[in-house]
C-alpha cells in the first residue's frame, strides 16, 4: 500500500505521542506529523500535504478570527479529517462541520485497543477517500519531512501568532465593502510593492506573482514562516514567474521586476541611500508574535519610499500590518487588502480595514491584475 501521511493536530503532546504509537502498531509505513495549535497546523498542511488529518475536536471549535478552526482547516485542505473527542452526543454536530469520520474517546482507566482500531480503519479508509479527490493544496513542489525537520533544528522556537481576543470581539460588518477598481493618482511612479501574509499567504502569492510580468516596481514581503522553509518559497516561486524571485539578503540593493522574500525569523526592513533602496535583514524581538513582522517592513517603507510605494495585506490571523499599512496611507502610499471571501483567515486584512488602512479590498483572483493597473497607469 502508498506510503499515508497523517498530521494529527492535538494539544497534548502526551496524548499525541499515544496516538503515534497506536497509529504507528497498526498502519505499516504510516508518516506522521503533529502540530499543537492552529498556525503550525495550517503551515505543516502546507509542506507535509497529509493525506489524512486526525483532530482532536475541541481545538476543531476554537474560534479564530469569528471562524471555527475546523473550518479553517476545512478550506486549507481537501484531506479527510477524523475528529475524536470525549461525548458520543458531539457526533453529530462533528459530521454537521464536515468530518471524515468521528471517533469517542475512551475513558481513562477503559482499553484503548478498540479506538486505536476504529482510528487506524477510518485513516485507512480517509486515505483511500483522498486518493479519489486529488488533496493537492496549490504547492507545487513537496517540502519533505526531513526539510521540516532540519527546520526544527534551525529555529529557537515556534512561531506563535496570539490570538486577539479584541479583534475577534469585533463583529464582522454586515454589508460586505464594495470592491472597484483602485484609481490611480497623478504624479505617482510606483518604485516598491510591500506584501504582508500569514495563514494561507503562501497559496495567496503563488497564485499573484506568477500572473506579475515585467516591467514591475521591486516587490517586498514579508510573510510568516520558519526559516528554510523562506529560502524553499522563494526557489519554488523563482521557477514559476516571470519575475526575479529571491530571498533576501541583508545589504540588497532593491532592484525592479525582482521580489525579495524576508528570511524567517528575521526582520526586513528597506532605507534609502544615495538614491537607492538597501534591504536589511536583522534577527529581532517579534512583533505582534512573529519574525518577520509585516508591521516592521511597512514602517520601514513608509519612512523610506513615502508616496512612491503601494502596500498590499494579504490573508491571515492576528492584526500584524495593520499599523504598518495605515502609515504607508498616511505617507501617501497606495494600499489594498484582500477581501474575506478569498481569505483562508480573514485577520490581518480586516484588522488593516478596520483601522481604515485599507483603501480598496480585493479578491485574490484580482490582486495581481490590481497592482499592474495601480503601477502601470502612474506616473
Amino acid at each position: 500500500m502508498d506510503t499515508i501521511r497523517v498530521l494529527v493536530i492535538e494539544p497534548s503532546s502526551f496524548y499525541r505521542d499515544t496516538l503515534f504509537g497506536g497509529l504507528r502498531s497498526r498502519i505499516d509505513g504510516v508518516q506522521l506529523e503533529s502540530a499543537t495549535e492552529a498556525e503550525e497546523a495550517v503551515l505543516k498542511i502546507r509542506i507535509f500535504n497529509p493525506n489524512v488529518v486526525v483532530l482532536n475536536f475541541f481545538m476543531g471549535i476554537q474560534e479564530i478570527e469569528s471562524q471555527h478552526f475546523l473550518e479553517v482547516l476545512s478550506r486549507t485542505t481537501k484531506a479527510p479529517i477524523i475528529a475524536y473527542g470525549m461525548l458520543e452526543r458531539t457526533r453529530s454536530r462533528a459530521q454537521a462541520m464536515g468530518v471524515f469520520e468521528y471517533l469517542v474517546k475512551p475513558k481513562p482507566g477503559l482499553d484503548k485497543k478498540i479506538f486505536y482500531a476504529d482510528l487506524a480503519k477510518a485513516v485507512i479508509d480517509g486515505f483511500h477517500e483522498s486518493k479519489q479527490t486529488n488533496t493537492t493544496v496549490g504547492q507545487s513542489t513537496m517540502i519533505t519531512r526531513d526539510i521540516w525537520q532540519e527546520t526544527q533544528k534551525a529555529k529557537p522556537e515556534p512561531i506563535k501568532v496570539p490570538f486577539d481576543e479584541r479583534a475577534a470581539s469585533r463583529p464582522f460588518r454586515v454589508q460586505a465593502p464594495v470592491i472597484k477598481p483602485v484609481p490611480a493618482r497623478e504624479g505617482t511612479n510606483i518604485q516598491i510593492i510591500a506584501i504582508g501574509s500569514s495563514t494561507g499567504g503562501t497559496k495567496a502569492l503563488s497564485d499573484i506573482l506568477p500572473l506579475l510580468k515585467p516591467p514591475l516596481p521591486a516587490i517586498m514581503i514579508a510573510q510568516h514562516i520558519p526559516p528554510v522553509f523562506s529560502t524553499r518559497l522563494a526557489e519554488r516561486l523563482d521557477r514559476e514567474c516571470s519575475l526575479t524571485v529571491k530571498e533576501a539578503e541583508d545589504g540588497d540593493i532593491v532592484a525592479p521586476n525582482t521580489v525579495y522574500i524576508a528570511p524567517g525569523h528575521k526582520h526586513m526592513t528597506i532605507h534609502r541611500t544615495e538614491g537607492r533602496f538597501k534591504i536589511e535583514c536583522r534577527a529581532g524581538r517579534p512583533v505582534h508574535g512573529v519574525c518577520p513582522s509585516a508591521d516592521v517592513l511597512f514602517h520601514s517603507v513608509a519612512q523610506a519610499a513615502g508616496d512612491i510605494a503601494l502596500g498590499i495585506i494579504l490573508t491571515g490571523m492576528g492584526c500584524d500590518g495593520a499599523e504598518g499599512l495605515l502609515d504607508m496611507l498616511r505617507c501617501g502610499a497606495r494600499t489594498i487588502g484582500q477581501d474575506q471571501q478569498s481569505s483562508v483567515v480573514y485577520g490581518m486584512p480586516r484588522a488593516a480595514y478596520e483601522l481604515g488602512a485599507v483603501e480598496e479590498q480585493v479578491p485574490l483572483e484580482k490582486i495581481a491584475a490590481t497592482i499592474e493597473a495601480i503601477c502601470r497607469n502612474a506616473g
